[in-house]
């Protein structure tokens, strides 16, 4: 039994594992290739997430600049970080910082969600913003290299199983409290 549940514990944290590497492998992409095309009375831009994230900034939009560098490159370096670390943990044992870890894992599960509001923002911006010749706003590739890049990282983050970080294999009861 308890080759088993080693057996399953590797499996584990290698299936995570997968998941972040392949979250990382796309979010070089996501932040190459271009997101939205626009044009607006005769100007024609296409920005890749870091360049729209300057040109809201030129435009005095700095709340929405700082908004989208958070949810778009910040959140997600941080998460591949934290899933790491997590990771990295988990195979060498338990250290006596479960209980931390486990907030950085409750962290990262809910965080993660919120990179997808550039998604949302750039399909929300192609369906309004569709004025004939005067106003057009497009989706490009590199959104869709994002958007898999965090369905990736929260597919890794559910794989991860947090209970590994208490000593315990995968399946066996977890900690009555986190907090």
């Amino acid at each position: 039994m308890r080759i088993n549940q080693s057996a399953s514990r590797k499996e584990n944290l290698s299936r995570a594992s997968a998941l972040a590497l392949a979250a990382a492998i796309m979010l070089v992409p996501a932040n190459l290739l271009p997101v939205l095309y626009t044009q607006n009375a005769g100007k024609i831009r296409t920005d890749t997430i870091f360049s729209g994230i300057v040109g809201l900034c030129q435009e005095g939009w700095w709340v929405l600049g700082v908004i989208v560098f958070i949810a778009s490159i910040l959140i997600p370096l941080l998460k591949l970080l934290g899933l790491a670390w997590l990771i990295i943990v988990a195979q060498r044992g338990p250290d006596g910082l479960a209980r931390p870890l486990t907030r950085l894992y409750v962290v990262l599960s809910i965080i993660g969600r919120w990179s997808m509001l550039d998604v949302f923002l750039v399909t929300f911006l192609s369906g309004v913003v569709q004025f004939g010749i005067l106003a057009k706003a497009e989706p490009r590739i590199g959104i869709v290299a994002f958007a898999a890049a965090v369905v990736l990282t929260v597919m890794a983050t559910e794989a991860f199983d947090p209970r590994v970080l208490w000593g315990h294999p995968t399946g066996a009861k977890s900690p009555s409290s986190v907090t």
